[in-house]
């Protein structure tokens, strides 16, 4: 299979490009530098070139461009999945959420994510929307969790966690993995989140633990919320299976 991935200078697509290789797939990175995503043709003319079995956005763009993609996908039957983020649920809004709860974003990114994902929706009917939390690497680098606590912690002396957030996430290897079985899926909306119920310093701590406690993480009460995200469907590594 080749497919077509945006995204692989970001956080997640290098990880889904790694297990599309190992399973003897062709990737065939986006380079907006080679090729424009500023107009329709553009976009339409590499797409059409490349001929890919499969497109994955991932990167951040314009939902211009997110919209211009999809609908060439629909017009030649391309498979199509866009990367959303539970940031489309604001923080007034109790969770956990289900893929029937209407988000209401108060945010710019969450409103843009909830704009490119309903205009991937009116233009591919056969697409597969997938909202992902914050996602965890290995170590510090990168835009994901065990970065933040790192910068935290060399910021402020320590980590305090709130025992009261519980917060979308999962390992950044089992989210390529999981993206990948969706795949399979029916196309539709879905949910992506290994938390089964951990509190962040529960987290933050499992995660010092992992690294071989470099931090010193502070139970907090913090944040008060619950965003995680539930899908039946999705097959995700639990986090505490890597703690």
């Amino acid at each position: 299979m080749k497919a077509l991935l945006t995204g692989l200078n970001g956080t997640v697509a290098p990880h889904v490009a790694e297990a599309l290789v190992r399973a003897g797939h062709n990737v065939v990175p986006w380079d907006r530098a080679v090729h424009p995503v500023d107009n329709p043709e553009a976009v339409a003319a590499f797409i059409r070139a490349e001929q890919p079995a499969w497109l994955g956005h991932f990167a951040m763009g314009s939902p211009d461009w997110a919209e211009w993609a999809a609908r060439t996908c629909a017009e030649d039957g391309i498979p199509f999945m866009y990367i959303s983020s539970v940031s489309v649920y604001s923080g007034t809004q109790t969770g956990p959420f289900t893929v029937q709860d209407v988000p209401q974003p108060d945010d710019d990114y969450g409103r843009y994510k909830l704009e490119c994902e309903q205009r991937v929706q009116a233009v591919h009917s056969r697409a597969h929307i997938v909202r992902i939390g914050w996602q965890i690497g290995s170590g510090p680098g990168g835009n994901q969790m065990i970065d933040f606590l790192d910068r935290t912690f060399r910021e402020q002396g320590r980590i305090d966690a709130s025992t009261r957030w519980f917060p979308g996430c999962s390992f950044l290897p089992d989210t390529a993995a999981a993206l990948l079985r969706i795949t399979a899926l029916p196309p539709g909306l879905y949910h992506l989140d290994g938390n089964p119920g951990w509190n962040f310093f529960q987290v933050a701590t499992g995660l010092n633990r992992l690294l071989g406690d470099p931090w010193m993480v502070v139970p907090a009460d913090g944040l008060d919320q619950n965003p995680r995200m539930l899908d039946p469907r999705v097959e995700v590594a639990p986090i505490p299976d890597r703690f």
